[in-house]
């Protein structure tokens, strides 16, 4: 076991390298770094972005301009929930819901948020059939690139009794998976509709009343006897070697998540908050609120953060 950093954040792990951020507040800034399996350096924002995206941040970003609203807008789906149903409407639509009849003349444009592309860590990206998709926290919008990196999906993600703001994506290949840590559920969206498929909503049994009724088919509420048979407020999703586990942050511990019955198990067990796991070459990164950290697989039972 190895600390690489005693304060990082927003990881991104390539053939090669392991990079991410680390903000001083001492300083008031943020420093960028990059890991090759030896030795740990300083890196540019460019850099870091290149690691995330490859060549492909100009394109991405440049068709979130203003200027292309109105292509955004013929591809957009806001999905919205009306009475207990499901239901897509436009972006227009979205935001005279949202912002009142005259959101065009006192938002203008502004509220698509690229403007937040100045901060590219508030994009938690996956990869699924050779398509990227983006998530941009916090705003619950989901950005579909094809394999040409074209934007061909603009979707706003509506929330729920069951879950709130998503804080990351993966895929298994078939699905995308996200997590909803202030409501303790799991998602699954189908693709590349996006509607989802199946929510594991984790609570005590005081929390919910046992009404079937009550609970959409999609729906499937966990009841837990304590919170370790469960979820605390799980930060980060991932699928590693055919597997999702999550950064079950509360419990400060890192689980396997099966698919099919939404059983939890505990993978490992930390002393301090989880916050991001993914494995780079042939270890696990593991986040945590005292540092950065390479494990061997074989060392999970002896952690110590």
């Amino acid at each position: 076991m190895k600390k690489l950093h005693s304060n990082g954040h927003s990881l991104i792990q390539n053939e090669n390298t392991l990079s991410f951020v680390s903000f001083s507040e001492q300083e008031d800034k943020t420093y960028y770094y990059q890991y090759n399996g030896e030795n740990l350096k300083e890196i540019s924002k460019k850099t870091y972005v290149e690691s995330k995206f490859g060549d492909k941040w100009d394109d991405i970003s440049s068709q979130l301009e203003e200027s292309n609203y109105s292509y955004i807008e013929s591809i957009a789906k806001c999905w919205i929930n009306e009475e207990g149903k499901r239901k897509l409407i436009s972006l227009s639509e979205y935001y005279i819901n949202a912002f009142g009849e005259n959101w065009e003349a006192e938002y203008g444009l502004n509220i698509i948020p690229h403007n937040i592309f100045s901060d590219v860590t508030n994009f938690m990206t996956c990869a699924i059939r050779n398509e990227t998709i983006c998530l941009l926290w916090p705003h619950n919008i989901i950005l579909h690139f094809n394999e040409d990196d074209k934007l061909v999906q603009y979707i706003l993600l509506e929330t729920s009794d069951y879950y709130d703001t998503l804080y990351k994506i993966c895929s298994d290949g078939q699905a995308v998976w996200g997590v909803s840590p202030t409501l303790n559920s799991v998602v699954k969206y189908k693709f590349p509709s996006f509607e989802i498929e199946k929510i594991y909503r984790y609570m005590p049994d005081e929390e919910l009343p046992r009404k079937s009724e009550g609970i959409s088919n999609e729906i499937n509420v966990i009841y837990c006897e304590n919170e370790l048979t469960g979820l605390n407020y799980p930060e980060y999703i991932s699928y590693i070697d055919e597997k999702l586990y999550i950064c079950d942050m509360e419990n400060k511990r890192i689980v396997t998540f099966n698919p099919n019955s939404g059983k939890i198990e505990q993978y490992i067990a930390l002393n301090s908050k989880p916050f991001e796991f993914l494995k780079y070459k042939n270890q696990f990164v593991i986040q945590t609120d005292t540092g950065i950290y390479l494990m061997n697989k074989n060392e999970k039972k002896d952690f110590s953060d």
